[in-house]
């Protein structure tokens, strides 16, 4: 049932002196739906039990009837940005065994798989049931084949969120504020799709152990969930700790997502470098050195980008993005390589290199060079115009720069020559859902264009969302956006930069087909010259979940902006320290936030006193 406010001077009082900037109030919940698993073969329910909910055993052991409750809150009420303080829940035990009481001990653990409420008989044997399913916790029959809810680590978490004793007497069975509890509702504050509430436990092991507990549905007390939090401004106790320095020209940051807990960083020279979060070691020897192959001489040239195959902890293959000249040749090109981790050392990678995509560059600059896999597991690569004069480039369909690309890298080319390729070299294949697939429209490998150098881009990993920062000419920086199955959207280069006509004449972009910006700034002053794509925030920092940080590599101003409805509003951090030149942001595997000091070699990651460990939230592919 929703949730009401209710003031809480003391959690204000508590709060304020903590967290200056804090909102503190409390809320209590009803429950929306509550159950009674009953594991008994002959027990008939068909008597109706609605008013109540069951915990423990019945009689001898023997030939006891087992009774677990199922209760849910709906927690949705709770802003997705607040910081859980406590949490208590409140049962009313209405009558204890009517013979050989004894007190015991109640225990609370997450559930993890739906299930219904349900009012009546099940088709059959009346008050007997039928198989289990995740929607089948009902009233008036109880389960066969309930193994997975007799089982820790089913459907319901093994550890126990909280513990409560209780008596011989009818009494109030209360849980007090744990570290499972708040760890509970504040996952289910940030992902609601993930709350089925909570399984209760009595003391299973002895006789005449069962409680009869007044349900929502009932008339006396019903179980209530009181719940302390407090809401906090995005930049309120953030900072940046330094992890690792002593790195060279560091332009990207990522992880594998193997569960190693491993951060790969990439040096612009040519190098990837390990750093190990379990050890908090910077290994000496480099994952990978590519330095021979790759063309550095132009500042915007080099190891631009690296990419960990969604199935890389089987298939160990990753790849990477660099700039190179053909051999007896001047001309630039970017070429997209597969390379794979050594089967006898994952910290070591095989020099063995397989060319997967190559296209010529006009220009040492504007080489964009990220990469990253969507969430149906293609290839994203970002592409510059190419440098010089863009002339047109960025809005002919028949040229792979000044575009976002997306290919497929676990199947050969059609061999039947139905895709049009544009790349020198071909070894993929065109996935469904391009711009342009089978047709003579453009190449078959775009997926948006309109580009000038979208140098950093990323994707929500919650909702797979796709944000790209692309640098502007000399007045705009802008993000661009592209909600999931979008294709062939047209972000305006070089007739727009930023949502503004281009060349400039003070007139807003405003020709139909193209795709204005979600956010932009002014790269005419303050010593802004050009962004740096950042990353919606997913880790364990609850005032900046949801939130969009991005920055100026040049100023090494770092921005935090909001989704206010269709908008988004920025806030700059003013707190922030003062970088020499910020290339990059990056996630670990719990989407924790890091950034980059391309000049002072270091890697900092964002922190906060109000940080909660979120390994476990969400299976979510942080990249």
């Amino acid at each position: 049932m929703p949730g009401r406010v209710v003031p809480s001077l003391i959690s204000c009082l508590l709060a304020l002196t903590v967290v200056s900037a804090a909102r503190a109030e409390m809320m209590q919940f009803t429950p929306d739906r509550d159950n009674t698993l009953y594991e008994h073969p002959e027990f008939d329910l068909s008597n109706g039990m609605g008013d109540y909910i069951f915990m423990g055993r019945t009689g001898p052991m023997a030939d006891s009837v087992m009774r677990r409750a199922l209760v849910r809150f709906e927690v949705s009420d709770i802003p997705a940005d607040a910081v859980i303080d406590s949490v208590e829940v409140h049962f009313n035990i209405n009558q204890a065994p009517f013979k050989d009481a004894m007190g015991g001990l109640a225990t609370l653990h997450r559930v993890l798989a739906d299930w219904g409420e349900g009012d009546s008989d099940a088709p059959g044997v009346e008050g007997q049931g039928t198989d289990a399913q995740p929607m089948d916790a009902t009233w008036y029959y109880r389960f066969f084949n309930t193994e997975l809810w007799d089982v820790p680590g089913g459907h319901f978490l093994a550890e126990v969120s909280a513990s409560a004793g209780y008596g011989t007497v009818p009494e109030s069975l209360l849980f007090t504020s744990t570290p499972g509890l708040v760890r509970d509702v504040q996952k289910w504050v940030r992902n609601a799709d993930e709350n089925f509430g909570w399984i209760l436990f009595g003391n299973e092991d002895a006789d005449h152990t069962a409680r009869k507990i007044d349900s929502k549905d009932g008339g006396g007390s019903l179980p209530l969930l009181t719940v302390e939090y407090h809401i906090q401004g995005p930049t309120d106790n953030l900072e940046l700790e330094l992890l690792t320095s002593g790195l060279a020209n560091p332009v990207g940051i990522t992880n594998a997502g193997d569960g190693s807990n491993r951060l790969f960083i990439v040096e612009q020279e040519g190098v990837i470098r390990i750093y190990d979060l379990e050890t908090d070691t910077l290994l000496a020897t480099p994952f990978l050195d590519i330095s021979a192959l790759v063309d550095n001489q132009g500042n915007e040239q080099g190891l631009l980008g690296l990419a960990f195959h969604p199935n890389y902890e089987s298939n160990r293959q990753f790849y990477v993005n660099y700039t190179y000249d053909p051999s007896g040749s001047n001309d630039d090109r970017t070429r997209v390589a597969m390379y794979q981790a050594s089967v006898g050392n994952p910290n070591i990678a095989d020099t063995t290199e397989s060319a997967i995509l190559e296209f010529a560059q006009n220009a040492s600059n504007h080489n964009g060079g990220d990469m990253h896999f969507d969430p149906d597991g293609y290839l994203v690569i970002a592409s510059g115009d190419g440098g010089g004069s863009p002339g047109s480039r960025p809005q002919d369909p028949d040229l792979l720069v000044g575009k976002m690309l997306r290919i497929d890298v676990d199947v050969a080319r059609a061999a039947d020559g139905s895709s049009e390729l544009c790349g020198l070299v071909q070894n993929y294949a065109i996935p469904p859902g391009n711009a342009f697939p089978g047709s003579s429209d453009g190449c078959d490998e775009i997926l948006h264009i309109g580009l000038r150098n979208p140098w950093r881009f990323s994707f929500d990993a919650r909702t797979g969302e796709m944000f790209i920062g692309d640098v502007g000419q000399n007045n705009w920086e802008e993000v661009d956006f592209a909600a999931p199955g979008d294709a062939g959207l047209n972000f305006g280069w070089p007739d727009c930069e930023g949502a503004h006509e281009y060349p400039p004449n003070g007139e807003l972009c405003e020709e139909p087909g193209l795709t204005n910006p979600i956010i932009e700034y002014s790269s005419a002053s303050g010593g802004n010259q050009s962004i740096a794509g950042g990353y919606v925030y997913r880790g364990g920092i609850s005032s900046l979940q949801g939130r969009y940080v991005y920055a100026d590599s040049y100023s090494a101003r770092i921005w935090i902006a909001t989704r206010e409805g269709d908008n988004w509003v920025s806030e700059e951090w003013m707190e922030s320290p003062s970088l020499n030149f910020i290339p990059t942001f990056g996630q670990d595997e719990q989407c924790e936030l890091y950034v980059a000091d391309f000049v002072g070699g270091n890697i900092y990651r964002f922190s906060s006193s109000e940080f909660l460990d979120s390994s476990g939230f969400e299976e979510l592919r942080c990249q």
